[in-house]
């Protein structure tokens, strides 16, 4: 469902130096195995607790979000770090992860106690691949009544506020603006830069 980003999200996307990041999390559950064997990682430099669960800091990577105007469901990739081959054995005893039901959310680090995700979205793996690297899992949005969406999109270089209007409220001298970070510092108006420079998952847009 369409939701309004929280009044946290708002202020931490606005004041680029608060320290605030914005969290993907990804619980996998694999088909056949118990509720206490579901995978649970953030993509981030040490664990965290969220909901009272661990989520262990463990490399992933999201592609791209594949739309093709047709209607059709959306499609993506999601390689998750197998160097240790600690996925490919869950995958060994997931039935090899087809079927597997990924939900990633996206929390703010400094608001863990709060339950509610800024995104969440719901997906059942259509195809799942194993190398010495990453275990690959093709990604088909099949939960679409259990999605979590902002009314926007979220976007890390690109501001759709109007330059100057209320939004933006620039009041630098220079004409027009490529809504980009560095044309908002260069009016010295990034804290009020409308997009979301905090997320590092190049091709992650909803």
């Amino acid at each position: 469902m369409a939701i309004k980003l929280s009044t946290l999200a708002k202020l931490a996307k606005n004041e680029l130096c608060s320290g605030t990041a914005f969290l993907i999390l990804l619980k996998i559950e694999l088909p056949g195995l118990e509720a206490e064997d579901n995978i649970h990682v953030v993509a981030n430099t040490e664990d965290i607790y969220w909901c009272d669960q661990l989520y262990q800091a463990f490399p992933f990577q999201i592609g791209t979000v594949k739309e093709d105007g047709s209607g059709s469901i959306p499609s993506v990739e999601l390689k998750v770090d197998n160097t240790t081959r600690d996925m490919e054995y869950w995958l060994n005893h997931g039935g090899g992860g087809v079927n597997a039901k990924v939900t990633l959310y996206v929390v703010l680090s400094t608001a863990l106690d709060n339950p509610v995700p800024e995104l969440q979205e719901v997906y059942s793996v259509t195809d799942a691949t194993a190398s010495e690297q990453w275990v690959t899992f093709s990604l088909g949005n099949s939960y679409p009544s259990q999605a979590r969406r902002p009314w926007d999109t979220y976007k890390k270089n690109n501001c759709a506020f109007r330059y100057k209007g209320p939004e933006c409220a620039c009041t630098s001298d220079l004409e027009g603006c490529n809504h980009t970070l560095a044309d908002c510092r260069a009016r010295g108006n990034s804290k009020r830069f409308g997009g979301f420079p905090g997320i590092d998952q190049g091709g992650l847009y909803v």
